[in-house]
C-alpha cells in the first residue's frame, strides 16, 4: 500500500540532491556528498518547518562564511525563471530553504539580501522571508515592495501583496499591519487590476486577512474599488476578499455582495438522515427556505456544524450550502451531505454536535445530534 503523501515530504532526498547539484555546478568547492548526507540522515523524523530549517542551516555550514559570496552562489545556482505565470506543483519548494538562508543569515545586509530574495521569488516565492525585512527595515522594504508592483514578473508582483499579508499562513503575523493596514492597502491599490489571476488572488487573500482585524476598512476599500474599476475581475476579488466576513454575517459585506441581511424569509426545521452517526460516516440533511418578500431576493445559504472538541466544548464552523435567487413566496429545498471522515486538517471527537442553518448571515433553525465513536 502506497504511503499517504504528507506536506513535509516536499523536502525529500531528491530535492536535497537537486539543490546540491545546482550549487556544485556554479561553485566546485562545494562538498556535495557531505551536504546531502548531513541532511538525509535526519530528514525522515522532522516536520515541514524543521526540514526547511535543517536544509537552510546546513547550507550555512557548507557555503562561504562571507554572506555576500554565499548569497551570490545561491542566486547563480537558481537557474532560469519559470515559463509559467502561476504557482503550481511542488518543484519550486527547492527555493524555500534558500530564502530562509537569506532572512536568517543576511538580515544585516539589506541590499544583498533584498536582491537575492528578488531573484528567488521570481522562481517561487519569498513571501515568508521578506517579512523579516519588513519588521527590521519597514520603510526601505515597503519602498522596495512598491517598486515590485510594476515588475514584469508576476511572481515579483505577487510578493508585494502576499508578503504583506498580516496573517500569512505558516509564518508569523505582522502586528503593525493588523493595527494599521493602510500601508498594505496602498500596495494593493496598485495591484487590484493586475492582469495575472495569481496576483489578484493574492490581493483578495490579503484583504481577507485584513478583514479579520479591520472589517470596515476592507468593505470601504472594496466599495471604492467597485465604483472606480468595475469589472468581472473586480467582482471576483470582492467575493473572494469578503468570504470570511460573509460567513460571519457582516451586514455591510453582505450588502456589497447584494445580499440583504434583513431579507424576510422563513426556514423549516432540519430533516436529518441520522441523529447518531459514527466518526467516519456522513449525514444527509435538508430544509426549506421560503421567501416572504414582495420582490425577488438573492440568498446565500450556509450551514454551521458545532463540532465537539477535545476539551469538551463546541466550536462552530461555517460551510457553504447554496447561492440562489428566490422569487416572492417561493420555497426552495436545500439538501446537503456532510462527512465526518477523519482528516489531517480536522480531527473529529465523539459527543454532542449541532447543525444550524444561516441565510444572508442570520442564523435560523438548529438541531442537535450525537457523533459516536468509530
Amino acid at each position: 500500500m502506497t504511503e499517504k503523501f504528507q506536506f513535509r515530504d516536499v523536502f525529500n532526498p531528491g530535492l536535497v540532491n537537486e539543490l546540491a547539484d545546482n550549487i556544485v555546478r556554479v561553485w566546485d568547492a562545494f562538498e556535495r556528498d557531505v551536504f546531502v548526507d548531513a541532511i538525509t540522515q535526519q530528514l525522515s523524523a522532522l516536520s515541514f518547518g524543521d526540514r526547511n530549517s535543517l536544509i537552510s542551516d546546513t547550507l550555512h555550514k557548507h557555503l562561504p562564511d562571507d554572506f555576500q559570496s554565499a548569497a551570490q552562489i545561491l542566486v547563480d545556482a537558481l537557474g532560469p525563471e519559470p515559463a509559467t505565470d502561476s504557482l503550481s506543483g511542488f518543484d519550486g519548494f527547492i527555493v524555500m530553504p534558500q530564502c530562509l538562508f537569506i532572512s536568517r543569515y543576511g538580515l544585516d545586509d539589506f541590499v544583498t539580501s533584498i536582491n537575492a530574495l528578488y531573484e528567488m521569488t521570481k522562481r517561487f516565492t519569498a513571501e515568508g522571508d521578506i517579512r523579516t525585512f519588513i519588521e527590521k527595515y519597514p520603510s526601505k522594504t515597503m519602498t522596495f515592495l512598491h517598486t515590485l508592483t510594476q515588475d514584469e514578473s508576476p511572481f515579483a508582483r505577487r510578493l508585494a501583496s502576499e508578503g504583506t499579508r498580516p496573517r500569512l499562513p505558516l509564518f508569523s503575523r505582522l502586528p503593525e499591519f493588523q493595527r494599521d493596514p493602510l500601508p498594505v492597502i496602498k500596495i494593493l491599490e496598485k495591484l487590484k487590476s493586475d492582469p495575472n489571476l495569481m496576483v489578484r488572488r493574492s490581493v483578495a487573500n490579503n484583504l481577507n486577512d485584513i478583514a479579520k482585524d479591520n472589517p470596515d476598512i476592507v468593505v470601504e476599500t472594496l466599495e471604492r474599488w467597485q465604483k472606480s474599476a468595475p469589472s468581472k475581475e473586480m467582482d471576483w476579488i470582492i467575493a473572494h476578499a469578503l468570504r470570511s466576513l460573509l460567513k460571519e454575517g457582516h451586514p455591510s459585506a453582505l450588502n456589497l455582495m447584494g445580499y440583504n441581511p434583513d431579507v424576510k424569509i422563513s426556514v423549516s426545521e432540519i430533516n436529518l438522515s441520522n441523529d447518531a452517526p459514527a466518526i467516519g460516516e456522513e449525514i444527509e440533511f435538508s430544509f426549506t427556505v421560503r421567501s416572504r418578500e414582495d420582490e425577488p431576493s438573492k440568498i446565500m445559504v450556509d450551514y454551521l456544524i458545532y463540532f465537539m472538541k477535545a476539551n469538551g466544548k463546541q466550536t462552530p464552523k461555517v460551510f457553504k450550502a447554496a447561492k440562489k435567487k428566490i422569487a416572492p413566496g417561493e420555497r426552495i429545498t436545500i439538501t446537503k451531505k456532510h462527512s465526518f471522515l477523519q482528516r489531517s486538517t480536522r480531527k473529529h471527537y465523539p459527543g454532542k454536535h449541532g447543525l444550524e442553518v444561516q441565510v444572508n448571515g442570520k442564523k435560523y433553525t438548529k438541531i442537535d445530534f450525537l457523533l459516536e465513536k468509530e
